[in-house]
C-alpha cells in the first residue's frame, strides 16, 4: 500500500517537472523568434554548437553598416572588372574609391585586392595617382604585394590600345620591375628558407611581368632578363626558366629553355658575335643543369 502510494506520488512529481520543462523550452524558443536580429523561424545555423536555434537566422546575416571581409572583397573585384570598359569619368571614381581601400584597409588581402583592381581598371587609362600606387606595392615589404603590383603593373602598361602609346609609362614600369628584381636578395644566407622562397616568387612573377613589354620599350628590359640567366638564382633554375619563357615571348625566337643558348643570342643583338645560335625546340633545358638534383653547374 505504502509502495503504491509512493509511486503515486512520484509519477505527479514527474508529470509536473516535465510539464513545467516542456513548457520552458517552448517559451524559450518562441521568444528567440522576437529577438533582435532573427530573420525567420526557421530552423537556420552555421554555428557547430547551436545546431537548431530557431529564428536565429545564419551567424552571417547582415548587420545594418556591417559588410563581412569576404563581401568587401568581392566588391572591390568587382569594382576592377566593371572599370575594364568604363568611361574615364567612372574610372576616376573607382580610382579613389579602391585608392581610399588600399591606403587606410589593415588588411593585407584588401590592399592586395585593391591593387589588383586598380591594375584592371587601368586598361586604356593613364592616372599618375595609379602609378604611385604601383610603385608603392612594388616597394613594399609585404612581397605578396610585391607579386599583386607586378601584375597590376603589366596590365596598366600593355593591355588596350592606348597603353601601346604610353611611352612614358612603358619604360618607367621595366625600370620598376628590373630595380625591384636586383634589389631582391636571394641566397641562404640572406634569410630563412621561407623569406627565400618568397623572394624567389617575387622574382619570378617580375620576369613574368617583364615579358608583356618589348625591347623598344625600354633599354633595360634585355639587361634584366640577362640578369635572370645570370644573376644570383635557386638552384632549381626557376629564374632561369622564366627568362627564358619570358625572351620567348618578347623575342618569337625558338630556343626554348636553353638559357646559354639566350645568352648567345643577347650577345648577338649587342652586336658582340657574328652569327645568330641555331634555334631549337621549345623543350631544350639547359645543358648546364645536370642530373636530378638540379644544382646549376
Amino acid at each position: 500500500m505504502n509502495r503504491t502510494a509512493s509511486n503515486s506520488k512520484c509519477d505527479v512529481l514527474r508529470r509536473l517537472f516535465l510539464g513545467s520543462a516542456a513548457r520552458a523550452i517552448f517559451a524559450g524558443l518562441a521568444l528567440t523568434c522576437f529577438l533582435p536580429g532573427c530573420t525567420s523561424p526557421v530552423f537556420y545555423t552555421d554555428n557547430p554548437v547551436l545546431i537548431y536555434l530557431p529564428g536565429a537566422g545564419w551567424r552571417s546575416d547582415k548587420l545594418p553598416g556591417f559588410t563581412n571581409p569576404h563581401e568587401r572583397l568581392n566588391q572591390i573585384v568587382e569594382k576592377g572588372e566593371k572599370g575594364k570598359k568604363a568611361p574615364v569619368e567612372e574610372k576616376n571614381i573607382l580610382l579613389v574609391q579602391l585608392s581610399k581601400e588600399y591606403e587606410t584597409s589593415r588588411s593585407p588581402h584588401m590592399r592586395r585586392a585593391a591593387l589588383e583592381a586598380i591594375g584592371r581598371i587601368s586598361t586604356n587609362y593613364s592616372n599618375p595617382a595609379a602609378e604611385k600606387i604601383f610603385h608603392e606595392g612594388l616597394e613594399d615589404d609585404d612581397m605578396n604585394l610585391n607579386l599583386s603590383a607586378c601584375r597590376a603593373l603589366a596590365l596598366y602598361c600593355t593591355e588596350g590600345d592606348a597603353a601601346k602609346d604610353n611611352k612614358r609609362e612603358r619604360e618607367l614600369a621595366v625600370s620598376l620591375l628590373s630595380g625591384r628584381y636586383r634589389e631582391l636578395p636571394y641566397s641562404m644566407e640572406a634569410g630563412s628558407e621561407a623569406d627565400n622562397s618568397r623572394r624567389k616568387d617575387v622574382r619570378v612573377e617580375i620576369l613574368h611581368a617583364l615579358a608583356h613589354f618589348k625591347p623598344e620599350d625600354s633599354s633595360e628590359l634585355f639587361p634584366a632578363l640577362e640578369y635572370g640567366l645570370t644573376g644570383e638564382k635557386l638552384d632549381d633554375g626557376a629564374l632561369e626558366t622564366a627568362s627564358c619563357d619570358a625572351l620567348g615571348k618578347i623575342t618569337g625566337k625558338r630556343y626554348g629553355l636553353d638559357g646559354e643558348a639566350w645568352l648567345a643570342y643577347l650577345a648577338y643583338e649587342r652586336g658582340e658575335t657574328s652569327t645568330a645560335p641555331k634555334e631549337k625546340s621549345l623543350l631544350t633545358r639547359a645543358p648546364r643543369i645536370e642530373d636530378a638534383t638540379g644544382i646549376v653547374k
